[in-house]
């Protein structure tokens, strides 16, 4: 009986695989196709919790994925955002599937929205639309990701995380803000997502202890029953579903 891959441990494979020039220090690893084929082999199809963020750029196939206990269906040209403590759990890809991976740690992720005051709508953006269809013509990821690379390859040790963590800060709020048209994005203009949104930011923190409702309710200054409306109208699914999902999914995991 083979051993599963556990929450931490499935990072540390991946770092086992990827070359040091395919490395920017300890926070960024980027897995071209050869690689992103070798990390293949190492997962299964159970969920797992993320402890990175993850940048998926589909350059051809389709992919076929869970991210908190929701379906989703991939056709490239596209890109998958996964962001640190989601449950991601693969389903099964086309055999012509070709992609590479961006693998960003935690703390790089964090580092780069400690001044920002954006980080409630980027989050809630990707959350709400974490597949993002792109151009072939004008892969913006694609780009993004030989520059990263020529950058993990430079000889040059001086300012290497420093001029990744710009660029990828660039990217962010350059094209997302595109895709997800976050330019329009008014804080309180959209209430039902911004609960929505929110709600399942507190449900990833407290899940673990907290199960009932009305706590998220609190949490949020609403009624047990508004939350419960909202959640229904923006989802179509219970309140209490949701977070029974997070702790079945947990165990799973």
């Amino acid at each position: 009986m083979s051993k599963k891959i556990t929450y931490l441990k499935w990072r540390n494979r991946i770092e086992e695989i990827t070359p040091h020039d395919h490395r920017i220090g300890d926070d960024i690893l980027l897995i071209d196709e050869i690689h992103a084929a070798r990390a293949e082999m190492t997962l299964n199809h159970e969920p797992f919790k993320i402890d990175m963020t993850m940048a998926i750029i589909y350059e051809q196939g389709s992919a076929d994925l869970k991210i908190n206990m929701k379906d989703y269906h991939v056709e490239a040209p596209a890109v998958l955002l996964v962001l640190n403590d989601q449950i991601y759990q693969p389903m099964g890809h086309s055999e012509d599937l070709r992609s590479k991976v961006i693998v960003m740690s935690r703390s790089f992720s964090d580092s780069m929205f400690v001044n920002s005051g954006e980080i409630l709508p980027l989050k809630s953006s990707i959350l709400k639309n974490p597949v993002m269809k792109i151009d072939n013509e004008e892969n913006v990821f694609g780009h993004f990701f030989q520059l990263l690379q020529n950058i993990a390859a430079s000889p040059r040790q001086e300012f290497k995380i420093e001029s990744a963590r710009h660029l990828t800060l660039s990217m962010f709020y350059g094209y997302s803000h595109m895709k997800h048209n976050m330019g329009s994005y008014v804080k309180g203009t959209n209430r039902q997502d911004d609960i929505y949104s929110t709600f399942l930011d507190a449900v990833s923190k407290h899940y673990k202890k907290e199960r009932e409702v009305g706590f998220y309710a609190d949490k949020l200054c609403i009624t047990p029953k508004h939350l419960s409306q909202v959640v229904k109208e923006v989802s179509g699914r219970t309140a209490s579903s949701i977070i029974e999902d997070y702790v079945i999914t947990e165990i799973k995991a």
